[in-house]
């Protein structure tokens, strides 16, 4: 669902049969389909090597479950990203968020939607905290996030005298854990594809409207669609069913695919993140796009913060290492421009799923875990010069 990016140059090809496949080739976002290959074959080596471990559907279906966490953050990330800054309190707001939710419910014994509600809460604050200080005193927003990181964090082991909170009772630690029945997961799955499509089909005829959008785009889209409600729906069988935190992805993927890609909002963040002085001078209000953006990856924070919760079965002061790092890895890796103006919430999404499929396969073939963090951190390298090349080009240099 998520091939498709603004047209390149088409290159020339001999018959029909060549016209096609170019027509078709010119439609793929490059971006999201290298790392979509990257992760096609590092998933054939590991299966290789695990004698067949790693395509079982159990450990598919925890390789979603696992990956979930990050994808999420990471889809704020991108929106922040395409507007040209960046936010590295995301640990420490996952933390405080997620310490804000287990108290409420451990010690208070509120119900667990009321602690879900109060977590998007704290995230949207602690994300205008960062916004107010990015936007309105104009300090950079790589200092301003640092310091909410050390500080974030530092508040929940204050508050929480650096000790574990829980455990927390079973129904919170279900909105992670618990697995969709076989036939509910199903029916949702195949309601996502048909919406999927539907919205496929209604972009297609608005593009034919405009400029006359021709039929290979529309052919990349379902078949993307098909593709990945097809590989659900055999995971989904193969196991327990639709994880609940896969739910939450799919929830957050649609939500803001849509703020990024159908809203003024996302529009002119795409224009800010490219040119934001034209984007002014345009009558776009800059600083309020940029806070807004600021306080979804908040709420956001929160809503990782309550899944980290309901996976640990408690708010752990240690739970968050490196969580900032991997959701700005992934959203790097799955296209989004370091420069900013570029960049997909599914693309961002799969990034998240390669770096999880990454700990899945190493593990199961029992590299040392701190390979594998030189590994990731190889990749990315790999991925941000493929970004810097990308912007050279497009500049012509």
């Amino acid at each position: 669902m998520a091939a498709v990016e603004r047209d390149v140059n088409e290159p020339t090809g001999d018959g029909p049969k060549g016209t096609a496949l170019l027509k078709v080739l010119k439609h793929l976002n490059w971006r999201i389909a290298s790392t979509v290959g990257v992760l096609a074959v590092l998933s054939i080596v590991f299966d290789l090597t695990s004698d067949g471990i790693f395509f079982d559907p159990r450990n598919l279906s925890l390789l979603l479950r696992q990956a979930s966490l990050v994808a999420i953050l990471a889809a704020g990330v991108s929106i922040l990203m395409i507007m040209a800054e960046i936010d590295l309190s995301i640990g420490g707001c996952v933390l405080l968020t997620g310490a804000v939710a287990a108290k409420l419910s451990y010690d208070y014994g509120i119900p667990t939607w009321v602690c879900v509600v109060a977590a998007l809460a704290a995230g949207g604050v602690l994300g205008s905290w960062n916004g107010f200080w990015v936007v309105r005193l104009g300090v950079p927003s790589f200092v301003v996030t640092l310091g909410g990181l050390l500080g974030f964090a530092g508040l929940t082991l204050l508050w929480t005298n650096a000790a574990t909170v829980g455990p927390l009772p079973t129904d919170f630690v279900d909105l992670s854990e618990a697995f969709i029945p076989k036939g509910a997961s199903y029916a949702i799955l195949i309601a996502i594809g048909v919406a999927l499509v539907v919205m496929a089909l209604r972009r297609h005829q608005s593009e034919s409207r405009r400029h006359g959008a021709e039929l290979a785009g529309l052919a990349v889209r379902l078949a993307a669609i098909a593709v990945t409600i097809g590989l659900m729906l055999w995971i989904t069988g193969g196991y327990e069913g639709l994880p609940a935190a896969v739910v939450w992805v799919f929830a957050v993927g649609a939500v803001f695919t849509f703020i990024a890609t159908q809203t003024k909002f996302g529009r002119n963040a795409f224009m800010i993140g490219a040119n934001r002085e034209a984007a002014r001078l345009a009558g776009i209000s800059v600083g309020r796009h940029i806070f807004l953006g600021f306080v979804l990856m908040g709420m956001l924070g929160g809503v990782s913060g309550v899944l980290l919760d309901a996976r640990l079965a408690s708010s752990s002061p240690s739970a968050t290492s490196y969580l900032e790092l991997n959701a700005i890895a992934a959203a790097v890796i799955g296209g989004t421009s370091l420069m900013g103006g570029v960049g997909t919430i599914p693309g961002a999404m799969v990034g998240a799923l390669l770096l999880a499929a990454i700990d899945n396969g190493m593990n199961l073939n029992n590299v040392n875990s701190f390979l594998q963090q030189v590994v990731k951190g190889l990749i990315l390298l790999s991925a941000v010069a493929l970004d810097q090349w990308a912007n050279r080009r497009q500049r012509g240099v």
